[in-house]
């Protein structure tokens, strides 16, 4: 006769997130986020894979780790993710589903960057779920 014992998870933790407070030309600023902050769960719903979480006046966006040579760069300021991405396929994943998404091809990290800031400041910045959740 076997007995089954049930499974049971107390607590799961996140681990930290960490957020870049400088800008992409500058040497980081990281800052972490814990699971159980209030900020917590807006900076992970935030991240975008392959990217570095960063911070400006209330806004989280993303920048790649690493851009392949002749790879192209875009920017969203309306998409289920902000920021800057590598490759359309990226891009397609933070705009596909969105109404009226905003992206944009840019030739540069630090231009790309330099656009969503200057879209935050305008308030013209708007992360959104995609019509297919």
């Amino acid at each position: 006769m076997s007995v089954k014992v049930p499974f049971f998870i107390e607590h799961v933790s996140f681990s930290p997130i960490a957020v870049n407070n400088a800008v992409s030309t500058a040497p980081k600023e990281l800052t972490f986020v814990y699971d159980g902050t209030p900020e917590f769960e807006q900076a992970a719903r935030s991240m975008a894979d392959e990217c570095l979480l960063s911070y400006y006046n209330g806004i989280y966006y993303n920048l790649p780790e690493q851009v392949k040579d002749k790879q192209l760069l875009f920017y969203v300021i309306r998409g289920s993710h902000i920021g800057v991405v590598t490759g359309w396929e990226n891009a397609l994943n933070c705009v596909l589903g969105v109404n009226k998404p905003e992206y944009h091809e840019v030739v540069s990290i630090a231009l790309g960057e330099q656009l969503v800031r200057e879209a935050i400041d305008k308030g013209q910045v708007e992360m959104v779920d995609p019509w297919g959740l």
